[in-house]
């Protein structure tokens, strides 16, 4: 019976010494570091054209791809364009409608993107005309024109005018 005791205690000791570790919950954490990597790096080759002599009422335009939008970053884009709203000059105003520019205006039109259209005037990058080339792909150049239409007429034979284009790229 000593025996029988002995062995139970021994037996209920083992059980009470073991139950904790399986009941037990542990808990560990792995912390793990990393560098995101991905960026928009837009790109617009020709910088500047010149379209020379332009009449009034009147559309010039660059041909068959002559201007080229690239991604040089690492994930896909939209880009979005605008034009400053008077010529550097200030003797000319953007129309932002698309009808006829009156005098002493001029529109801006591009054509050959994802979206062809009229540019706003708007230089803040959350108000940038809509995505005019939407998800382009890193390495994937898009070739596009910029058309010019003069007013119907001018008030005077101005000087050599100046616009500005500005892009804006975002992850698409």
């Amino acid at each position: 019976m000593e025996i029988k005791k002995i062995f139970v205690f021994l037996i209920a000791s083992m059980l009470v010494a073991t139950v904790p570790l399986v009941l037990a919950k542990t808990q560990d954490t792995l912390v793990i570091t990393f560098d995101p990597n991905g960026d928009i790096d837009i790109d617009v080759n020709n910088a500047t054209h010149a379209f020379g002599i332009v009449l009034a009422n009147t559309w010039s335009n660059t041909t068959g791809g002559y201007l080229t939008l690239y991604n040089n970053g690492t994930v896909n884009m939209n880009t979005a364009i605008n034009c400053s709203n008077v010529t550097q000059e200030g003797d000319m105003s953007l129309n932002l409608s698309t009808s006829a520019p009156q005098q002493d205006e001029y529109a801006v039109y591009i054509d050959g993107l994802t979206v062809s259209g009229y540019l706003n005037q708007s230089l803040t990058t959350t108000a940038y005309h809509s995505a005019f080339q939407t998800n382009q792909a890193p390495n994937d150049p898009k070739t596009f024109d910029v058309c010019l239409l003069i007013g119907v007429n001018l008030s005077a034979n101005h000087t050599t005018q100046t616009t500005t284009l500005y892009f804006y790229g975002t992850q698409s």
